[in-house]
């Protein structure tokens, strides 16, 4: 389910990953008063730290979608598997739906749109996540979109609670042995 979208103009929102934010300013340095900018002037040398968190779509058609690399962070999280899991066509059908609604919302949004979500998979617990989807041109074609980055966020997806019991669990209470 996606909980909110938000088309970014000049004011982004509240990133809640540093890195979509240091991705966002990157992307508008590379712009050049462009609508998108080319897609071979991002660097991702970067964001090193942040690549496995990254995932790149090209845009083959309406509502036409294929991989282009996916980062190891994404696939994990999204049950990807190596031989036949792809972004835009995971194996779960509710992940397959969030992927597509996202990527036609940023087709049409023709500029950097921010998304805060949960994902709910068949088999296995909610993954709330962000992601910001960067658009990109592509062989020096300002106007043209080709290309969409997706940098996703998952912190906030795994929280560990502990809750001790309290009182005595059947273990021996150490004895004073001046007593």
């Amino acid at each position: 389910m996606i909980e909110n979208a938000d088309n970014i103009d000049k004011e982004p929102p509240a990133f809640e990953a540093r890195f979509q934010q240091d991705l966002l300013n990157h992307w508008r340095e590379i712009q050049h008063n462009r609508k998108f900018p080319d897609k071979r002037e991002f660097r991702p040398q970067k964001f090193p730290k942040f690549l496995p968190q990254l995932a790149i779509v090209s845009i083959c058609g309406s509502n036409d979608y294929d991989d282009r690399l996916t980062g190891a962070t994404v696939s994990e999280v999204l049950k990807l598997d190596r031989s036949h899991g792809r972004l835009v066509s995971p194996p779960d059908g509710a992940v397959k739906t969030i992927i597509h609604d996202m990527l036609d919302r940023a087709a049409k949004a023709n500029g950097p749109i921010y998304f805060k979500g949960n994902f709910q998979p068949a088999e296995s617990a909610s993954i709330p996540f962000t992601v910001l989807v960067l658009p990109f041109s592509h062989n020096g074609d300002a106007d043209v979109l080709d290309t969409l980055m997706l940098a996703f966020d998952f912190s906030k997806r795994r929280k560990l609670e502990i809750t001790l019991p309290t009182g005595n669990m059947g273990a021996e209470q150490p004895t004073d042995p001046t007593a």
